[in-house]
């Protein structure tokens, strides 16, 4: 299916500090390795396989703006070259970063980190009549059967009723530094969760909501002052999403709900050192072209312990 009404958000602000060293010398942790690629471009591929084609990219900055188009750019000449020497694995795995040429990708610069609420609608302004989804690079989630992938399975069930705000659920036991949903509003970080449902990217937030927090961004950006009462000082997406909400009639009949990750579908949380350690180990081990080589190394290298 072609998803010419929605926006897909790929959030690229910040240092990323938290994955030091690694992403120490690149422009964001997204550009970090994964299986035969980058964490970006396990993003993209996803979205493009399930026919997405307009893709916004909200960056700190134009240089780093400038690093992911180097970094993106299509290489005929270097892939032809290692068809040419015979090495054609490689040469499909770079194939698979490139983009087709009927993607809308866009780049927008968030200067000031005010949040991924300021992020939404920055954002909204380049793709003003399309609904959006938000996907954060370090969540990853791998689907068991990849014919039916989650974020497809979620695109479906809202484009059933386009009333929806849906998070990706994941059960878990801690879920403090998620978001929950708790009387038909969410939570950050909770302090004493009420339930164990915590949300992670995909979000899928209707046009509505983004004309919104669109609209929110304007005041900021004429009074110098983000909404009152900021939980966390920051304006997040769960903020803006739960303003909307308020500020709608009692009998609107939106939906907010956890869209939740399908058994046996695996979700890697790839956001602090540790984890993306862990992550590329799976994604080499389980994902690349060169798994079965990968794990007769891994084997031997556990075998001298």
């Amino acid at each position: 299916m072609m998803l010419d009404n929605i926006e897909f958000i790929i959030p690229c602000g910040g240092k990323s500090t938290r994955n030091y060293p690694h992403s120490k010398s690149i422009a964001h942790k997204s550009l970090l390795p994964f299986g035969d690629g980058r964490l970006i471009d396990y993003v993209l591929h996803d979205i493009i396989k399930m026919g997405g084609r307009h893709i916004t990219i909200v960056c700190s900055n134009q240089d780093t703006i400038d690093q992911f188009r180097e970094a993106l750019a299509t290489d005929i000449a270097t892939e032809q070259k290692l068809r040419k020497a015979g090495r054609i694995a490689i040469a499909d795995a770079l194939a698979e970063t490139f983009l087709p040429s009927d993607v809308d990708l866009k780049f927008v610069v968030q200067s000031e980190p005010l949040g991924t609420a300021h992020v939404l609608g920055l954002a909204h302004r380049v793709s003003h009549e399309r609904h959006g989804i938000m996907i954060f690079p370090d969540d990853v989630i791998v689907s068991r059967d990849p014919q039916s992938t989650h974020i497809q399975r979620m695109v479906e069930a809202f484009l059933k009723d386009e009333k929806q705000i849906l998070l990706t659920g994941v059960e878990k036991e801690d879920v403090s530094n998620n978001a929950i949903i708790h009387e038909g509003r969410l939570i950050e970080k909770p302090k004493e969760p009420y339930n164990h449902i915590g949300g992670y990217s995909p979000i899928i937030i209707p046009k509505a909501t983004l004309d919104f927090i669109e609209q929110q961004v304007g005041v900021y950006e004429q009074t110098g002052h983000l909404p009152d009462n900021l939980p966390g000082g920051e304006w997040v997406y769960t903020d803006g999403i739960n303003q909307f909400l308020d500020a709608e009639p009692s009998d609107a009949e939106w939906t907010l709900a956890m869209f939740m990750k399908k058994e046996g579908d695996l979700l890697l949380d790839t956001g602090t050192l540790p984890l993306y350690e862990q992550a590329q180990l799976r994604a080499l081990l389980k994902l690349s072209r060169f798994s079965s080589d990968n794990r007769i190394v891994a084997q031997k290298l556990l075998a001298e312990d």
